[in-house]
């Protein structure tokens, strides 16, 4: 069995505070063990190796992130994918589910603070990096990818973002907000989107427009994983994958790439087999 372990960054099974050292699970046949010798294994398993970080979304209690993003692990693996894989789980869900959208941003980057700080500290020397998350676990690993940067951290080859729920013009952004460093420090970014997403046509605006006026800094856009990458610099432009928007006739749903409850099981093993393909430095076509 290919080397995995989950990073727990909650303190609650539904909603709570993000811990900012986090748990390292080892996964294993039936689930995941509570082992002291996790983390030296990590470090070991790490050295001179790619490491794929999976991060799963907003509205995910542990249970369901656990699971979620389990099964997109075993998709993977059935894809040829053989690096040691992280999977991330997160406190960006709360008792009154949708409606705590507009906090957590604040959550996501503070899980992106403790994930960079973690990876900094236990990843090993020349291992390299490929992050791919789904919704608002895009801003996790976007932000965190900008702290590795800024940080002189761990180098991150190749992005692959799923639905993200991320303004559209924040990848190429420089100030408060924007993951511009990130973006030009990697090799390649992949978004995948479908404009048949309700959830982004719809509730991103609206949790965006509340984030603005609970958190002045925060800016109102249209969301990444709806409408693609809407680039002007070039070079931006040139660490963008050439992925065209999800065809209307598949009318893929935000919960479809990464196997939520209501998701559909072709888009998820076909998201899986394009992301296993990226992250080993395929070519999109």
């Amino acid at each position: 069995m290919a080397a995995a372990w989950v990073l727990d960054f909650r303190v609650q099974p539904v909603g709570g505070p993000v811990s900012y050292t986090g748990h390292l699970y080892r996964v294993a046949e039936g689930g995941v063990q509570d082992d002291a010798g996790a983390e030296a294994e990590f470090t070991a398993r790490s050295r001179d190796a790619r490491v794929v970080v999976l991060a799963h979304g907003f509205n995910v209690p542990r249970a369901d992130g656990l699971a979620s993003l389990g099964r997109f692990a075993a998709c993977l693996r059935d894809h040829g994918l053989e690096d040691p894989l992280l999977l991330v789980l997160w406190p960006g869900d709360g008792p009154a589910k949708a409606l705590t959208y507009p906090f957590e941003g604040r959550d996501a980057d503070d899980t992106a603070r403790a994930l960079a700080r973690w990876l900094h500290c236990h990843a090993a020397w020349g291992a390299r990096l490929a992050l791919v998350a789904h919704s608002l676990g895009s801003r996790v690993v976007m932000e965190a990818a900008r702290l590795l940067v800024e940080q002189g951290g761990h180098p991150v080859e190749r992005v692959c973002l799923m639905a993200p729920a991320i303004d559209n013009d924040s990848l190429g952004r420089a100030e408060a907000g924007g993951y511009r460093e990130a973006t030009l420090a990697a090799d390649q970014v992949a978004v995948l989107a479908s404009e048949q997403d309700a959830v982004l046509r719809w509730a991103y605006p609206l949790g965006d427009l509340l984030q603005t006026v609970l958190f002045p800094r925060e800016r109102a856009g249209r969301a990444l994983g709806r409408t693609g990458p809407r680039e002007r610099d070039e070079a931006v432009r040139a660490r963008l994958a050439p992925v065209p928007l999800a065809h209307p006739a598949r009318r893929i749903g935000h919960g479809d790439y990464l196997g939520m409850r209501d998701g559909d099981s072709d888009t998820e093993a076909r998201s899986a087999s394009f992301v296993s393909g990226f992250v080993r430095g395929e070519a999109v076509r």
